[in-house]
């Protein structure tokens, strides 16, 4: 039996035009997918819906329940739903990330193998599912424990690749594997862009095991430096194409990698320093848009009615927490910077306005902004 919120959220989700940022401003403003969807002119049809859910044979985790990764809010493109096969219980817990380029050499392969075996002793160990440095640190992983969780980029009825069929199955029976693609999806070419930020964001740290300089490998790295994830590199050759990238964060400043011990030494340093804002979502669960559909949240509405909500937010102040929200590739709307750090619209489009001239920002949408450089 579906239960009524998560068919509502599916139909919201799925329906034409919907994307995770597109959904996030629908509940801000209507505060339910049920009464979000009044407002969908073609909303995803309730029957295909139900019969959809009721086949699939996994997990179905909202991000309004209390078991889905606070890490995951870090970014106005949190996916509101996630489909997983596997142990639920490695979900909550920090994690630490492993990923590295398909055509690993045996030397990375070995690197990736031995590091993922030792962390998973600490931390649940994530990857890609991929072939090379995320086999590797899966397979190392499951030669002592059982702690891996496994983000692909299809849906849980499309392997890929296919030549990890006995390692899905594996992960499947002993660890945790997640996507946010619904069961009905074809495999997208897209969908490999989403499966990496959701890579840079479900851990608290990330070791980059050779990458060449353009790569998906770092074009997750970079997101994840973006959205405040802790990135790590594991040197390699100057002559090797495959350690280009790896070299290229060591020279700017990420740390530099030789074995556990040192992961574990950065990840207890990071503690100690002041953690950055989660970028778009608040460290208030209260104040998160990925609120169920019980809760009573004041909704944008009631930011809009409330001018004086900023008031003793001094304007240097202001704009920098606009600033610690955006990215320099993925949009945030208007709604949801205004309900998050709790700022009535008028004011914030005199901040946006202002950041605009200065250059910081740029508009992408007539309601979406991009960062244009990193703030220093």
């Amino acid at each position: 039996m579906v239960s009524k919120t998560v068919l509502n959220w599916f139909c919201l989700l799925n329906s034409d035009g919907v994307g995770p940022t597109t959904f996030w401003s629908f509940m801000s403003v209507y505060r339910t997918a049920e009464e979000s969807l009044k407002h969908i002119q073609s909303p995803f049809p309730r029957d295909r819906a139900i019969r959809i859910l009721e086949r699939f044979r996994g997990h179905i985790v909202l991000a309004s329940d209390p078991i889905f990764p606070d890490t995951l809010k870090r970014s106005a493109t949190c996916p509101p739903m996630l489909f997983a096969l596997g142990n639920l219980k490695l979900l909550p817990p920090k994690k630490i990330a492993i990923i590295g380029t398909r055509d690993a050499s045996a030397n990375g392969r070995s690197i990736a193998y031995r590091l993922a075996s030792n962390l998973s002793k600490f931390s649940p160990i994530v990857s890609g599912l991929a072939s090379g440095i995320d086999t590797s640190a899966h397979a190392g992983v499951l030669r002592n424990s059982e702690r891996t969780i496994a983000i692909v980029p299809f849906s849980l009825l499309d392997i890929y690749p296919k030549e990890n069929a006995r390692l899905f199955s594996e992960i499947k029976e002993k660890g945790l594997i997640i996507t946010e693609v619904p069961p009905h999806k074809p495999p997208d070419q897209g969908m490999f862009h989403a499966r990496n930020r959701i890579v840079a964001l479900l851990p608290v740290g990330i070791v980059v095991i050779e990458a060449s300089l353009k790569s998906g490998t770092m074009d997750t790295a970079m997101m994840a430096l973006d959205f405040g994830t802790k990135v790590m590199a594991v040197p390699g050759s100057p002559s090797d194409p495959r350690s280009g990238g790896c070299n290229d964060l060591i020279k700017k400043g990420v740390p530099l990698i030789e074995n556990y011990t040192d992961v574990l030494e950065v990840m207890a340093n990071s503690k100690k320093q002041r953690q950055p804002e989660f970028r778009g979502f608040s460290k208030s669960p209260a104040k998160s848009p990925a609120f169920s559909e019980e809760q009573q949240q004041p909704g944008l509405r009631g930011l809009l009615n409330n001018p004086a909500a900023a008031g003793n937010l001094e304007v240097k102040d202001m704009s920098n927490k606009i600033l610690t929200m955006l990215s320099v590739d993925i949009p945030t709307s208007l709604e949801f910077i205004a309900r998050s750090i709790n700022i009535d619209m008028q004011s914030l489009l005199c901040q946006i306005s202002e950041l605009e001239i200065l250059g910081k920002i740029r508009k992408c949408s007539t309601n979406e902004v991009l960062l244009q450089m990193r703030p220093s």
